[in-house]
């Protein structure tokens, strides 16, 4: 999927306003090429995409959320990461941060490009200097997707720093590729080892999540509830404020109990708490849901039956 069809699939029509698009690559290094030159090579998949290089950034809105959001594109050159790459994705994080905007970063590369040398690696450190300023000091919230391929430095840095960390189905994720890997540690790769199956097993992403249910994952947020791995995930955007994000991890041992309180107002609505040990209620239910009392009922009674925890009534 181009990037251009990718921002069609997550944007809502109308809204897009691309940034930096006037950016192109030069060749600062004199990287030699024996077919033709570095400046030579961009012209062609310029011509040939129809993009100035290898991600698109922007604004625009998803399901009626306003975002800052980066889509990389696998067509330009394997979506390789060089100093234009970076720095549009560095610009459209300081633009997040300064507007307080949801950040979403959408990846397929296959790493640094190798024809700026260091200064495409330069990329990584100076992406996530950015990242940090937005999510550990402003407090704002980062989603990645991950798409396949993601791998090298992508995958190395702004790839696997996400709040949230959603990739595909069947997407091919890695750091270095299986034949690398082999030729260099002399080793075999099991088969379907750098699989979003495979390592989501693993621990390495929160979802995996289909093109055609991912706009309105992300627009609505997700419960998740491990008996497994013995932990309960909160997530909503907009909560508690408008732009801010809720993203807790507890212990599923710790939920005392679900309740339902009634809020009073011109109109009454019934909300789903969920009793944590230590945390006090937190909310279940969505502020786009609008739930029959009966619903409601019976939301509650299936999550309590599932956590094996009392229902309370307020």
């Amino acid at each position: 999927m181009s990037s251009s069809d990718r921002i069609e699939l997550l944007i809502d029509p109308g809204t897009w306003v691309p940034m930096d698009e006037d950016m192109v690559s030069v060749d600062t290094i004199e990287f030699p090429l024996e077919e033709e030159s570095y400046k030579d090579r961009i012209d062609s998949y310029q011509r040939k995409t129809g993009l100035t290089e290898a991600v698109q950034t922007g604004t625009g809105q998803l399901n009626g959320i306003p975002i800052a959001i980066g889509v990389m594109d696998f067509q330009f050159m394997g979506g390789s990461m060089g100093s234009v790459v970076g720095e549009k994705i560095t610009r459209l994080i300081e633009y997040a941060t300064n507007r307080f905007l949801p950040l979403i970063l959408v990846c397929a590369s296959g790493g640094a490009r190798m024809q700026e040398g260091s200064l495409s690696l330069m990329q990584m450190a100076k992406i996530a200097s950015a990242l940090y300023d937005y999510q550990s000091k402003k407090k704002l919230f980062y989603v990645s997707i991950l798409t396949s391929p993601t791998t090298g430095g992508v995958t190395a840095s702004f790839g696997m720093l996400g709040d949230i960390i959603i990739a595909e189905p069947n997407a091919y994720i890695a750091f270095a590729g299986k034949r690398v890997i082999e030729q260099t540690l002399n080793t075999t790769v099991p088969e379907g080892s750098q699989t979003a199956e495979y390592l989501f097993h693993k621990g390495q992403f929160d979802l995996i999540v289909p093109r055609n249910l991912l706009k309105d994952v992300l627009s609505s947020g997700y419960d998740r509830f491990d008996r497994k791995e013995g932990i309960v995930c909160i997530f909503r955007w907009g909560f508690p404020g408008k732009n801010r994000r809720i993203f807790l991890q507890f212990f599923m041992k710790d939920v005392q109990s679900i309740r339902i309180e009634v809020k009073e107002g011109i109109y009454a609505r019934r909300v789903l708490y969920m009793e944590i040990r230590g945390h006090g209620a937190i909310p279940l239910t969505r502020t786009d849901e609008n739930l029959t009392p009966r619903e409601l009922e019976q939301k509650a009674a299936e999550l309590a039956y599932f956590l094996r925890v009392p229902i309370e009534v307020f």
